[in-house]
Formats: C-alpha cells, structure tokens, sequence
C-alpha cells in the first residue's frame, strides 16, 4: 500500500516521499502514517464546491484556495486537509503550516474526533487564522461551522445552515456570503 517500513518514527521528509495507494489520503500524526480511506463523492463534491467559493473569493488577495494538499505543521504531524487558503500559489504538494490562511474540514464518519478534535487543536496551536468544520447530517445540505483563532484557540463567530445565505470571515476583512446547500444541489 506505501513504502512504509516500520510502525513510527516517520518524519516530514518521509512522509513526503510516500507514494501511497490510489484511493488513500495518508497523514503524519506524531511520527505514525495514519491512512484514510478516499472520501465519499458528497464529501467531495461539497469539498470542491467550497474550494471553488474560496478560491474565487481569495484569488484577488493572491491566495489560493487547495483541496487535498498537505500541510507540514512540525516534525511528525502533517495533515492533509480537505480544503486549505494558502496565502500564497502553491507549487508544490506540501505547504508550511505559516502560509496557511483557513483550513475546512468535511467531516465524515470515520474522521469525526480528528475533525472536530485533533486538527482543530493542532492547528489553533500552529497558529492558523481560520478553522471551518462542515457537517453533513443535514440531507438539504451542510452547516458550517466557523472558527478564528483568539488567543491561541477557535473561537465560533459564525453557523451557516443550508437553506440560508449566511457571511463568513474568509481571512482578516474578507469575507463570503453563500447558501450552505449551493454546495450540494444539483447544478441544472
């Protein structure tokens, strides 16, 4: 499945250099290779609609807005999120932790306490300005959750639910106004 050898110990550098199975999103939590299982197509389809929302919101700021690229936040710990604001374009498949503007997080049922538990803490402590959690119990469409870092922690300053237009901070004064359920809906 990887080139993995041994149970931990990785670093970044091995983590980079993996070549992990099609279908896998593989990510580095102290010093272990922990593999997830490709999302589902509603994941993914939320995932890159968001993706698309953010990256047309930034793109005049000079940012860009990612699915599935990794992020380097110290030695053995590197997640791969399912959208990031990166404050500069990316070239590469991995980005430092201090470019990083937002990181959203769809959550599905096999990453529910890494979504809602680990990464947040993780990257509130690395200093990320901005955390988005969205949820998909709701068969109208997602609610997001949003969260900026406030002395050191995420601190909730807006819910969207589907069905309503709602505004979110993006980053610093930028913010986006969307329905949650745009991200969902068929598209004809």
């Amino acid at each position: 499945m990887t080139t993995a050898r041994r149970l931990d110990g990785y670093t970044l550098d091995d983590w980079e250099s993996l070549e992990p199975a099609e279908g896998h999103r593989v990510e580095l939590v102290d010093g272990r290779f922990v593999v997830n299982a490709a999302p589902s197509v509603r994941h993914q389809r939320v995932a890159d609609r968001l993706c698309r929302l953010l990256d047309d919101a930034v793109a005049p700021e000079g940012m860009e807005a990612l699915t599935a690229v990794g992020v380097r936040i110290r030695e053995g710990l590197a997640y791969i999120p399912d959208v990031v604001v990166a404050t500069e374009r990316v070239e590469t498949t991995s980005v430092d932790v201090d470019t990083v503007a937002l990181v959203a997080e769809v959550v599905s049922p096999s990453t529910k306490k890494t979504d809602r538990l680990e990464k947040p803490a993780a990257f509130a402590a690395a200093g990320v300005p901005a955390y988005w959690r969205v949820e998909l119990a709701d068969e109208q469409g997602p609610t997001i959750y949003c969260y900026q870092l406030r002395e050191g922690v995420y601190s909730e300053v807006a819910v969207l639910t589907p069905g309503q237009a709602g505004e979110a901070a993006v980053t610093g004064a930028l913010r986006l106004a969307f329905d949650p359920a745009d991200l969902h809906r068929p598209r004809r």
